[in-house]
């Protein structure tokens, strides 16, 4: 063991060489110095906490050898009552210990929570070479957190014990030191060197706004939703998820917290989000918040008509939409909201908090093919269309003088409902006839039959409304192309089984009497109550036309069947047809004008020759040969040189040969014919 002396004399020269800056110290990355000092000292062998049995040290030394300070104190963890805080003391760089010998030892750290000391000091073991701070130590604590609210953890003193030199150095907020007076080791100061943090009763997820909606539980895939989150860890990594009730999750975030446990953040809930009554769920692999926040899916509305005397009410029950705001319900006299608004009474009706409504709308005004369902949102609008069946009012009003009204098995003819969610189309335009040369095709079934034939739950009731086809003529369909159209329809168990992959038939046929085939449609898995959407790729023959009847059937009961009329014409090639008998007609009226313009060529005579044929001298010959004219004379001769004071026929008798008398001047035309070769011979030329 070495003497005391031997220690102390290490201790005054590595203060005095700190005091005029001959000994150089490690850097280290300090956060602070704490007041006060440190003070070594042999202590009595009975009892460390005794008063020195004899001093080392004779002045103040100091906590550290660097500038800027060698401690931290820090703390990280749980932010919520319950949760445990792990406090950590750090020295980067602090006192020699010795300045001729290396040395081992315990450093021990006295903690204090809120005022009340720790029951037990924070010890780590440490190692210093000779003339060498004691450097890079940590030592860790958890503490339990008590009680929500603001929370200070405080350094009251440290102790480095060297048992192999009989040696300790006490370090505490003792800012003076002497020999038999006050000193770090006789009257201890907790230093200043304190932590803070603030604990919350519990962690939460809070809501506090949703983009294009008008509650905080509730949103549709797009939708922005802003979260203020507390309780969690310190400055840990964080994951929002949106849940369903069956345990599926998808991401939607992911953030770092603050120093207090707290974030505020922003997502967008994905398109990927599990549909339904679910939870945000907000974890940061210690604590969990769950908070209750549902997905919406698509706007649907399920429809039933119940005839009046004079109008039809329909009854729609809607689920889905926007919950807690408006829907506006109008008729129309299309299939779309582009169409002119009928003379139906508006109707509004508010939204529960699931996105469910129930509204009565009378249909009065014959001009109404469908009703529509509109929701205005902050930057947009979502709707739904039912096409109402076009039976307008006809129910029997009771007569109260007939018995038989009275009798509970007599159902009057127009008083029955139609099933809920039953969808009819409304009746389609006369088609117009297409040209005779165009064949009228057959029936169309589909051609796609499953490899595997599904197995019919005999139990099975499913109800099937809202058919309707989706899509548009294309360009090549115009011209004769292959019409192509999705049908689609909502399918509900209305019975009281679970029902699995029910099958469903669908052909296409000219007539509604054809029987419909097996098609591979995926309905899935439906409890009772629910509802799926189905939708079946359909197309028609090259050059089809006319109205066809899409005949369909899900399961085997009655309110399973459906139908769906289309109607389809190819006017682009019709217009083909018309434009190209136009130009035929222009082409042969062109010919025949060609023909007779060639005719009057042929008997006119250019220049000054003498005519082939003279007009005149044919009229009066015909009229001669008609009995009605006298004989026509022969040409006289006309002196040269002089003016003839009257025209002289030329010869007229064609089948008079004595005479010398003749319609056709046979000189003229041989004059005419020697013309028309030396025409022809210079354009051959």
């Amino acid at each position: 063991m070495r003497s005391g002396g031997r220690v102390l004399a290490a201790l005054l020269v590595v203060g005095s060489a700190a005091s005029y800056g001959l000994v150089a110290a490690g850097t280290a990355s300090a956060v602070v110095a704490p007041t006060g000092g440190c003070w070594a000292y042999a202590p009595s062998a009975a009892d460390l906490d005794a008063p020195p049995a004899s001093n080392v040290s004779t002045t103040l030394q100091p906590w550290t050898t660097v500038p800027d300070g060698g401690y931290a104190l820090t703390t990280a963890g749980a932010t919520k009552v319950g949760g445990s805080r792990t406090v950590a003391m750090t020295i980067a760089s602090g006192p020699v210990i010795s300045a001729i010998d290396d040395v081992t030892g315990t450093a021990s750290f006295l903690l204090s929570v809120d005022g009340t000391p720790l029951s037990d000091p924070v010890e780590v073991a440490f190692t210093a070479d000779a003339g060498d701070p004691v450097e890079d130590l940590v030592a860790d604590v958890d503490v339990p957190i008590a009680a929500a609210g603001a929370h200070q953890v405080r350094l009251d003193a440290a102790y480095f014990d060297v048992p192999a030199e009989s040696l300790r150095v006490a370090c505490n907020g003792q800012g003076s030191g002497a020999v038999g007076g006050p000193n770090p080791a006789t009257n201890p100061f907790p230093t200043d060197l304190t932590a803070s943090f603030t604990a919350v009763a519990s962690a939460t997820a809070i809501v506090t706004g949703v983009a294009d909606q008008d509650v905080l539980d509730a949103g549709r895939p797009s939708d922005v939703v802003s979260v203020d989150l507390a309780g969690l860890a310190s400055s840990a990594p964080t994951t929002l998820q949106l849940c369903s009730t069956a345990g599926v999750c998808a991401v939607v975030g992911d953030l770092v917290t603050g120093p207090d446990g707290s974030a505020t953040t922003t997502f967008m809930v994905p398109s990927s989000a599990p549909v339904g009554t679910g939870t945000l769920r907000v974890g940061d692999g210690t604590t969990q918040v769950d908070v209750g926040f549902t997905v919406l899916g698509a706007q649907t509305v399920a429809a039933a008509e119940a005839l009046e005397t004079d109008s039809t009410v329909v009854t729609l029950t809607g689920t889905g939409w926007d919950p807690k705001r408006p829907v506006t319900i109008r008729g129309y006299a299309g299939t779309d909201s582009s169409a002119e608004a009928t003379s139906d009474p508006d109707v509004v009706v508010d939204v529960d908090a699931t996105g469910g409504f129930t509204a009565d709308f009378e249909v009065a005004d014959e001009d109404t093919e469908s009703v529509i369902a509109d929701q205005a949102r902050t930057s947009s609008h979502i709707g739904a269309v039912y096409l109402i069946s076009g039976v307008i009012g006809g129910a029997v009003d009771a007569d109260p003088t007939d018995p038989g009204t009275d009798d509970p098995g007599t159902e009057t003819p127009g008083d029955t409902e139609t099933p809920p969610g039953s969808v009819t189309t409304p009746p389609i335009a006369a088609p117009v006839v297409p040209p005779e040369d165009i064949p009228l095709p057959g029936d169309v079934p589909i051609q796609e039959p499953p490899a595997e034939t599904p197995v019919e739950d005999a139990t099975a009731e499913l109800s099937v409304t809202e058919a309707h086809l989706d899509g548009h003529a294309t360009l090549g369909e115009l011209f004769g192309g292959s019409p192509q159209r999705d049908l689609v329809f909502l399918v509900e168990n209305v019975g009281t089984e679970t029902v699995e992959n029910p099958i469903v038939r669908v052909t296409v046929g000219r007539t509604d009497d054809v029987e419909p085939e097996v098609v591979p449609a995926e309905v899935g898995s439906l409890d009772p109550g629910e509802q799926a959407v189905v939708t079946v790729p359909l197309e028609l023959p090259m050059a089809a036309f006319g109205t066809y009847h899409v005949v369909g059937q899900v399961g085997d009961t009655e309110v399973g069947a459906f139908q769906v009329e289309w109607t389809t014409y190819p006017w682009g090639l019709f217009a083909l047809n018309a434009l190209a008998l136009v130009l035929l007609a222009l082409g042969v009226r062109h010919r025949m004008a060609e023909r007779r313009r060639g005719q009057a060529a042929a008997l006119a005579v250019p220049g000054d020759a003498d005519a082939v044929v003279d007009t005149e001298a044919a009229v009066a010959w015909w009229a001669y040969r008609a009995g009605v004219g006298p004989r026509p004379s022969a040409p006289r001769a006309v002196p040269t040189g002089t003016t003839a004071l009257a025209p002289t026929p030329p010869p007229l008798l064609l089948d008079d040969a004595a005479t010398g008398e003749a319609v056709v001047d046979l000189e003229a035309a041989e004059s005419w014919w020697r013309r028309r070769a030396e025409k022809s011979s210079s354009h051959a030329s």
